[in-house]
């Protein structure tokens, strides 16, 4: 893929706790046409050390859904080794106060617990989340960073 010419956000800048939701991955493995080179530029960002990644559990079992269900095992374990082995990424683990703090945040914001985890561990690392999800902006408990805003784009939710 070849590089976008594009500028780090400030709130991503030295973060040391940056939530990369499931879609930054997904656009990433497929190549997705539009957001792919995006997202590997970003990857290539924490690589470099401009901010620290993490990935939760949630986009471990979001990820690995269409390959297994495509009866492709070798392609969910090729998934879940890039989001284990991604260069300063760390996998960040749930704990119970994070379960607390989503519930607390689905009652708030009536939005899918799914993505009010990837909040909450925001919230408890860094206080930023990159997705493309623009539902998400709503969220003013932390800084929501939209891939489309780095290459101008309209967000759209995959599924």
């Amino acid at each position: 893929m070849g590089q976008p010419d594009m500028k780090l956000p400030a709130k991503l800048k030295g973060c040391r706790g940056v939530v990369l939701d499931t879609m930054v991955w997904i656009y990433l493995l497929e190549d997705h046409p539009e957001y792919g080179a995006v997202s590997e530029w970003l990857l290539l960002r924490a690589e470099a050390g401009d901010f620290a990644g993490l990935v939760t559990p949630i986009s471990m079992a979001e990820i690995i859904v269409k390959p297994l269900r495509n009866r492709r095992p070798d392609l969910a374990d090729r998934y879940r080794l890039a989001l284990r082995n991604a260069a300063n990424i760390t996998v960040c683990d749930f704990t119970w106060q994070t379960g607390a703090l989503a519930g607390a945040l689905r009652a708030k914001h009536g939005l899918p617990l799914p993505d009010m985890f990837q909040v909450a561990c925001a919230m408890e690392h860094g206080g930023v989340l990159v997705t493309n999800d623009a539902a998400l902006r709503k969220i003013d408990d932390i800084h929501v960073v939209c891939l489309s805003d780095l290459n101008g784009l309209s967000p759209r939710k995959i599924n």
